[in-house]
């Protein structure tokens, strides 16, 4: 009985022992099969993706698209002008310095008002040096085409204008010689003042100053001369063709001055009088007409382009005309580009 007892315990102890193998068997294998596992790949796994990867694509039907160019870099735009670029640099600064826009005229330097009574401003053709140039100018071909320059701070002391000297300057082609006196570039006078005109039959040029005195180099009427007072005679003006005219009242070296194309033609002694004024209207300056004689009218003589005018409250010296004059030239030669 012990002996059928005791090898009965034996094999419920092999029975035990056989399942604990199975059992460990069992988790052995579930341990190592990870196919399961998304996040786990077998090396057999990981070598047949590689070896795909690493494959050369498959051709297809589709045509290849060529790759896309390099954009083409914008062509370089061209440097803006500086606004604080000074336009007269190696030049004086004038007090007035007429412009055009739009088909108007206007001080460049906003210190003066100009009022353009009648005449246009329009693209016109002139001649310089023997070429045609193309430019902008105002063109007068009747009495009432003139401008006036406001000088609203010496509407009640024009002597106070003039009384440290002054220059007039014009850039002008006229298409006759004036039969007569009166052709008025930049002017006001009437028995003194100032006036650059073109005077008598034959176009002689000149710059008068009114005077206390008339012991000057060339007297009359008044007024003290850059040159003779015989309008037949001294430097005349030439029509058709631009030319560029200065003239200049230098009141601490005593002296009047007369300049062509950026040369002295002529200049006379004041001498020991003062400025006159005589019955000169104050505050203004007429360009192409006598802001105090109003009958004397360039347009009433010929037709005219002024390309360029300026009025500057100081003299001139002679290398400043020079330059001024260069900048008349160049500016109509560079319109062309």
């Amino acid at each position: 009985m012990k002996k059928s007892f005791d090898r009965f315990s034996g094999l419920l102890k092999a029975a035990a022992l056989l399942l604990v193998l199975l059992l460990c068997a069992s988790a052995a294998a579930c341990a190592g099969n990870t196919g399961d596992d998304p996040g786990e790949k077998t090396p057999e796994a990981t070598k047949a993706q590689t070896s795909e990867a690493t494959e050369a694509p498959k051709a297809t039907d589709a045509a290849t698209v060529a790759p896309t160019p390099n954009p083409t870099e914008p062509p370089t735009e061209k440097p803006s002008v500086d606004p604080t670029a000074n336009p007269y640099e190696g030049m004086p600064v004038p007090y007035f310095d007429l412009a055009f826009k739009k088909n108007d005229a206007y001080d460049a330097l906003d210190n003066t008002e100009l009022e353009v009574e009648d005449g246009s401003v329009e693209e016109v053709e002139v001649n310089l040096g023997g070429e045609t140039y193309k430019v902008t100018g105002f063109r007068g071909t009747d009495d009432d085409d003139y401008m006036t320059i406001i000088l609203d701070e010496y509407a009640s002391d024009f002597r106070g204008f003039v009384e440290e000297g002054v220059s007039y300057e014009i850039f002008i082609q006229i298409d006759e010689i004036p039969a007569s006196s009166g052709g008025l570039l930049i002017s006001n006078g009437n028995g003194g003042g100032t006036n650059l005109a073109i005077r008598g039959s034959q176009g002689q040029l000149n710059f008068n100053v009114g005077s206390t005195a008339q012991d000057g180099t060339y007297p009359g009427s008044g007024y003290i001369y850059a040159q003779t007072n015989d309008a037949s005679q001294g430097t005349k003006i030439e029509a058709g063709t631009l030319v560029h005219v200065v003239g200049i009242y230098d009141p601490e070296e005593g002296k009047v001055q007369l300049y062509y194309n950026g040369e002295l033609s002529s200049e006379g002694e004041f001498g020991t009088g003062d400025f006159n004024m005589a019955s000169t209207r104050s505050g203004v300056l007429g360009i192409a007409y006598n802001a105090s004689f109003q009958n004397e009218r360039l347009g009433n003589l010929t037709s005219f382009t002024i390309v360029e005018a300026r009025v500057y409250r100081q003299p001139l010296t002679a290398e400043e005309v020079k330059a001024v004059y260069d900048n008349c030239v160049n500016a109509v030669k560079s319109a062309q580009n």
